[in-house]
C-alpha cells in the first residue's frame, strides 16, 4: 500500500510517502524566524503557503498520483495549535477530495517508528529529545509508555533560548554544539534529576548568569552540554535497568548532537546494549515518519472517521495503542543497578552487602566524582533517618567515601518489580507499600527514586537506594515520589491496574497530608510540557 504522511507540528511542514519497507519520497520546508523563536501564527502562515507545493513535490518524487495513494495520515499532535490545524486541514482535503481513508498520528510515535524501521530496532528503550519533547519511552502492555520526561521545558527549547541570548540564529542547537567543542572549563550548574524526570530551566538560568559574569561562551556551552546530556543518559540507563532491555533508540532533533550520541554510545557499550541512532534526515520532523506510523496503525486495525481528526496540542504517546510492537517481558536481574555494583560481604562476622558506586565514563570526570560522593553521603544519611522513624530499610554498617562504597545488612529477597513480573496477583503487597510510604511521607522524608525496582520483598517490604531523597522534603518532592511510583506501576505492570488503587487506599490512611500530596501529583502531571 502507498501511504502519504503530512507533518506540521511546529517549524517544519513536510510530506512523505512510504510503502511496505521503503520510503519513496520525503519533502519538507522549515520556517526560520528572522528574529527570536517560533511564533505559532507566523509558522502556520508558512505552512499554509508551502503545503500545496510540498505535497505535489512529494507525489512527483514518488512517481505517484493521489488516485494511487491508499491512506492519508497527518500529525494530530502534540504541537503548536495553528500549525497543527494547517496539517490536519491539508490531510482532510486530500482524503475527502480523493475518497481516501485518513489516520491521525501522534507525533512522537512517528519519530519512534521511523527510527525502528531504519535501524531495525525490535524493542528499544527510546531517548526522544527535540525542541518541545524530552522523554524516555519504552513499549509495554500494548502501548509505548513514558518512564521519564522533562518537568519544565524540552531540552531543545532550552538550547534554543540560550542560543537566542547569545545572538545565534534558529535552530540554536548546532551553534551551541560548535561553541561547546571549543570549551573545556566545567562550570557548576544544577544537576536536576528527579528520579526518572529531568529539569532544564535551572541550567538555562545558570548559563545566563555565567555569561553576565564574564565566563566565556565556549565554557558556558560546554558546561550546559555536559550537565544536560549527562542527566538524559542517566535516566536512560536507569530505565534500561528497570526494564531489563538491551536496545537503545536515539531520536528527535537534539539526537543529532555528536556529544549526546557519544555519551549514549559509551553508556550503551558499557551495558552491552545495541544502539540505534536515527539517520540525520529523519531525526528532524518529516512527513515520512508520520506515514510510517500511520501505516502501522492502519495495518493493526486503527480506523478514523473525519470526526476523529481533531488536533490535540497535548496528545501523549501513552494514549495510543501500538499492538504491532512485540515487547519482551522484563528480565529479572538480582543485585544489579544503574549506578552501583552489589557484592556479598562479611562485616564483623555478619552477612552484608557491599555497594560500590560505579564511575560513569560518559560523564565529565569532575561531575561524576561530585555526583557519586554526594549521593553516597545522602543515601547514608537517609538510611539512618528512615530507620529511626520505623521505615524498613537495610542497616548501615560501614561507609568508605574514598572508594565510594557502603556496607549494609543483607536482605534476602527479590525486587518488587521482579515479584510482580513473576506473580499473577500482587496480594497485599501494594497495601503494605502504601503503609510504608505513607509513614515515610508523614515524617517528611522523600525517597527520590521510588520505582518497584527499589523495593525489596523478603517476608515483608524494604525500601532501598534512597540516594536522591530528602529528610525534610517539600510537598512537591513528596508528590514526585508518588508520580514516579504510579508511572512505575502503569508502565511496567499495566496488566495489574489495581496496584495503584490498593496502594493509594492505605497511603491516605497512614499519611495525614496524603490527600494534599496526591493532589500535588496531579498538578505535577498537569504542568508537564510536550511542545
Amino acid at each position: 500500500m502507498y501511504v502519504i504522511g503530512i507533518e506540521g507540528t511546529a517549524h517544519t511542514f513536510g510530506a512523505g510517502i512510504v510503502t511496505g519497507e521503503k520510503i519513496i519520497s520525503n519533502v519538507k520546508h522549515t520556517f526560520v524566524p528572522k528574529v527570536g523563536g517560533i511564533h505559532p501564527r507566523e509558522a502556520a502562515i508558512h505552512h499554509f503557503e508551502h503545503a500545496p507545493s510540498i505535497i505535489a513535490s512529494s507525489l512527483k518524487e514518488a512517481g505517484l498520483k493521489m488516485s494511487e495513494i491508499d491512506l492519508v495520515t497527518f500529525s494530530m499532535g502534540p504541537g503548536l495549535g495553528p500549525c497543527l490545524r494547517i496539517a490536519a486541514t491539508s490531510a482532510r482535503s486530500l482524503a475527502l477530495s480523493h475518497n481516501k481513508p485518513i489516520i491521525g498520528v501522534n507525533h512522537p510515535l512517528g519519530h519512534i517508528e521511523i527510527g525502528r524501521k531504519l535501524g531495525d530496532a525490535y524493542d528499544p528503550v527510546i531517548l526522544y529529545v527535540s525542541g518541545g519533547n524530552t522523554q524516555v519511552i519504552a513499549h509495554g502492555n500494548g502501548r509505548y509508555r513514558v518512564f521519564g520526561e522533562t518537568i519544565d521545558i524540552g531540552i531543545g527549547n532550552m538550547l534554543d533560548k540560550l542560543a537566542r541570548h547569545m545572538g545565534f540564529p534558529f535552530p540554536g542547537g548546532p551553534e551551541i554544539e560548535k561553541m561547546a567543542g571549543k570549551g573545556s572549563k566545567l562550570l557548576d550548574m544544577p544537576y536536576s534529576v528527579k528520579g526518572m524526570d529531568t529539569s532544564f530551566s535551572g541550567i538555562l538560568t545558570a548559563a545566563l548568569s555565567y555569561l553576565k559574569k564574564g565566563e566565556t561562551p565556549e565554557d558556558v556551552c560546554f558546561s550546559v552540554q555536559e550537565y544536560s546530556f549527562a542527566m538524559l543518559v542517566e535516566v536512560l540507563e536507569r530505565a534500561m535497568k528497570h526494564l531489563g532491555k538491551r536496545e537503545i533508540l536515539l531520536t528527535g532533533g537534539v539526537a543529532l548532537n555528536s556529544r549526546l550520541r557519544k555519551m549514549v554510545e559509551i553508556m550503551g557499550t558499557d551495558e552491552g546494549a545495541r544502539i540505534v541512532s536515527t539517520p540525520k534526515e529523519y531525526c528532524m520532523d518529516n512527513g515520512a515518519m508520520i506515514a510510517e506510523a500511520g501505516m502501522r496503525m492502519y495495518l493493526s486495525g486503527a480506523r478514523h472517521v473525519m470526526q476523529d481528526t481533531g488536533t490535540r496540542q497535548d496528545f501523549r504517546i501513552d494514549e495510543v495503542d501500538a499492538p504491532w510492537v512485540m515487547s519482551r517481558s522484563p528480565e529479572t536481574e538480582a543485585f544489579s543497578g544503574s549506578e552501583s555494583i552489589l557484592q556479598p560481604a562479611i562485616y564483623h562476622g555478619r552477612n552484608g552487602i557491599l555497594k560500590t558506586r560505579l564511575p560513569k565514563t560518559y560523564r565529565h570526570h569532575d561531575l561524576d566524582e561530585s555526583i557519586r560522593y554526594s549521593r553516597l553521603r545522602n543515601e547514608t544519611s537517609l538510611l539512618s533517618g528512615m530507620r529511626s522513624v520505623g521505615i524498613p530499610v537495610p542497616i548501615l554498617l560501614d561507609i568508605d567515601f574514598v572508594q565510594h562504597s557502603m556496607t549494609t545488612s543483607l536482605i534476602k529477597g527479590m525486587t518488587f518489580r521482579d515479584y510482580l513480573v513473576q506473580s499473577e496477583s500482587p496480594g497485599n503487597l501494594p497495601h503494605d507499600l502504601g503503609v510504608i510510604i505513607g509513614k515515610m511521607h508523614e515524617h517528611g522524608i522523600s525517597h527520590g527514586d521510588l520505582t518497584t525496582s527499589n523495593v525489596i520483598f523478603s517476608e515483608k517490604l524494604y525500601l532501598i537506594d534512597p540516594s536522591m531523597g530528602k529528610t525534610a522534603a517539600s510537598l512537591e518532592e513528596l508528590a514526585a515520589d508518588l508520580v514516579m511510583l504510579e508511572e512505575s506501576f502503569r508502565s511496567a505492570h499495566g496488566e495489574m491496574p489495581e496496584l495503584w488503587d490498593l496502594f493509594r487506599a492505605s497511603y491516605e490512611k497512614e499519611c495525614r497530608k496524603g490527600g494534599e500530596i496526591l493532589a500535588a501529583c496531579e498538578a505535577i502531571k498537569g504542568r508537564r510540557r510536550y511542545v
